[in-house]
């Protein structure tokens, strides 16, 4: 039968991380915190450094090793992340659950993510303006135990199983992420396809060879995997062409590709803000609101973020599937997501999706401008750009003028139509990737209580 026992009991030590504020330095150890937990995972590129030499004192207090997990106390309370390899990290304000045996950590991972924990959890917070989980509270934490150690053995292996597929549809998504962003800075940022037909123009060569050029800087590929490619993928070296041909093969005097010119996004685009609402209003609903955690830190659309919502709202603030958004607001002390844009995912669960305050909407005038718009607020640019723009101090805010005001080089239409044919099918992975992961969690929520009861 399965039974209760302490967090202290189930684990080797419970502690806590350092409570004093290292100062920052240029480089040196990440220090993470709370707010670098989310949906399971370590977003470590989010922390800030500090010595080796502070680092080495908050590792006298809590040294974190592998197969530990990690628990945010304060904010957030309640994320918890496992560490799967030998960090270079120390921790702040979080909780810190020592356990040599992988199996057993891997079940308390998955135990404190379950619904019976979460709601053990919320009856233990303290605090008023920021809720917070004591270490007491922590050290003596319900840990629910499997009836015995073959059944928790094979909970954990059939769990991790999916988890891990979950885990690395993520990290391909991500890479995807990277390659359209790539494929967009060289285009519309460094030009290297004008700057290749330029060069080889200038160099004597003829106009078939100067696309050639442009179609090595376009694919990467080399002028004799290319001529392969001629054989092995007619279609798409046809493609290449074309985007290569259309290409302009040289400079004005202002830096600006031929035929290209300055724009502003409030020319191209239409930027509208989201629906102010009242907690009233946050009750059971076949409407959500997209909301400021609707956002990844560095951009990107979360799932989780959404807020059942009952109030009204303008046609124009309902948002779809693959529609442009940006957030307005920050609570972040690195402002991490201001100014980041996300993409719209659907939810089976909701009739309407409603934007919050906190975010806008960007309504392309060409529907083809959408996967360009996007990668263009991605651009340090672009976040140089909002971030000029930004007013608060504990809470940031961006002025309504920030994104329509935003100045780029821009194509013509039928450029942004072949970046749009070009990146379509990796957005579209994404997609597939993010709906499959969306199922694989599924499964693995239904699986975990009944796991849980010994159902099976």
């Amino acid at each position: 039968m399965s039974r209760f026992i302490t967090a202290e009991d189930y684990c080797i030590s419970v502690k806590d991380g350092t409570h004093n504020s290292p100062k920052r330095s240029e480089t040196g150890i990440r220090l993470v915190t709370s707010k670098n937990i989310i949906g399971g995972n370590l977003e470590i590129s989010t922390a800030y450094f500090i010595s080796e030499k502070d680092a080495d004192e908050v590792n006298k207090r809590s040294k974190v090793d592998k197969n530990d997990i990690l628990i945010s106390m304060i904010g957030t309370v309640g994320e918890v992340c496992l560490i799967k390899e030998e960090p270079n990290f120390v921790i702040k304000n979080v909780g810190l659950l020592k356990n040599q045996c992988p199996y057993k950590a891997k079940w308390l991972y998955f135990y404190l993510k379950t619904n019976k924990a979460k709601n053990a959890i919320k009856e233990r917070l303290r605090g008023t303006t920021q809720q917070y989980l004591s270490l007491g509270e922590l050290r003596n934490f319900p840990i629910l135990l499997p009836n015995n150690d073959i059944h928790l053995k094979n909970t954990v292996n059939i769990l991790w199983d999916l988890e891990q597929k979950i885990y690395l549809n993520t990290q391909i998504n991500q890479t995807l992420e990277q390659i359209a962003q790539t494929i967009f800075k060289s285009w519309f940022i460094d030009f290297d396809p004008v700057h290749a037909k330029a060069n080889a123009l200038a160099n004597g060569q003829t106009t078939e060879q100067a696309t050639l050029s442009a179609m090595v800087a376009i694919s990467g590929k080399t002028s004799d995997e290319l001529h392969r490619l001629q054989t092995t993928n007619p279609q798409q070296y046809q493609q290449l062409w074309e985007i290569a041909e259309a290409f302009p093969s040289g400079f004005g005097e202002d830096g600006v590709p031929w035929g290209w010119e300055s724009k502003k996004v409030g020319e191209v685009a239409k930027i509208i803000k989201g629906k102010s609402y009242k907690s009233s209003e946050l009750a059971p609903s076949k409407t959500a609101l997209v909301t400021l955690k609707s956002f990844n830190r560095g951009g990107g659309y979360r799932l989780d973020g959404l807020k059942e919502y009952t109030g009204t709202y303008k046609p124009e603030q309902e948002v779809f599937a693959g529609d442009l958004i940006i957030a307005y607001t920050d609570v972040t002390q690195a402002a991490d997501v201001i100014g980041k844009p996300a993409m719209v995912m659907s939810d089976s669960r909701y009739t309407h999706l409603v934007i919050s305050l906190d975010v806008g909407v960007v309504r392309p005038k060409n529907e083809k401008d959408k996967y360009f718009l996007y990668c263009l607020a991605m651009t340090d640019k672009f976040q140089s750009h909002t971030r000029s723009y930004c007013t608060g101090t504990t809470v940031l805010h961006l002025g309504k003028d920030a994104v329509p005001s935003f100045e780029f080089i821009a194509p013509n239409n039928k450029f942004t139509e072949l970046f749009d044919e070009f990146v379509s099918p990796i957005f579209s992975r994404i997609n597939n990737i993010i709906e499959e992961n969306k199922s694989l969690e599924k499964v693995r929520d239904e699986l975990l209580p009944k796991l849980l009861s010994g159902e099976i």
